[in-house]
């Protein structure tokens, strides 16, 4: 499977690694060519591409018109978000996953299509989950009182 990851940050990189572990094929969009390094550097199987990915000859060097799959992973949801419609309407990508951060934009993109995912969300949940399956604690002061 093609699939092309923007951004090469925590979240991309890690991504990116495991996606070539799995044998799949590779390609990276990242401005930063030091971003790299978190990918592995010269060891990285895949294809690394130094680039605004707003630019179509920068998402078509990267093999976008081949890609089966597209990951929007930048720290910046406008981003995320305007080149994951590109990749869905204009190069007709058939997956199409975008990381938005902030929960009313997530709403509005996912009702568009997209394939989104909210770290927030994602967050508050887990995070109410926690509290709500927590044990109650103990404090000795309540037994003897």
């Amino acid at each position: 499977m093609k699939v092309i990851i923007l951004g090469s940050g925590r979240v991309g990189s890690a991504i990116g690694r495991a996606l070539v572990a799995a044998q799949h094929d590779v390609a990276v969009i990242d401005s930063d060519p030091d971003s790299l390094i978190r990918l592995g550097g010269d060891d990285f199987d895949g294809d690394f591409y130094v680039g605004e990915a707003l630019d179509p000859a920068v998402l078509e060097r990267a093999g976008i018109k081949e890609a089966d799959a597209f990951i929007a992973s930048t720290d910046d949801d406008n981003t995320n978000a305007v080149v994951a419609q590109i990749a869905q309407r204009r190069y007709h990508v058939g997956s199409v996953v975008v990381r938005i951060f902030d929960p009313e934009k997530a709403a509005f993109y996912e009702q568009r299509g997209l394939k989104v995912i909210c770290p927030t969300i994602r967050a508050i949940s887990e995070m109410i989950a926690a509290v709500d399956s927590a044990p109650v604690p103990f404090h000795a002061e309540q037994e003897l009182g």
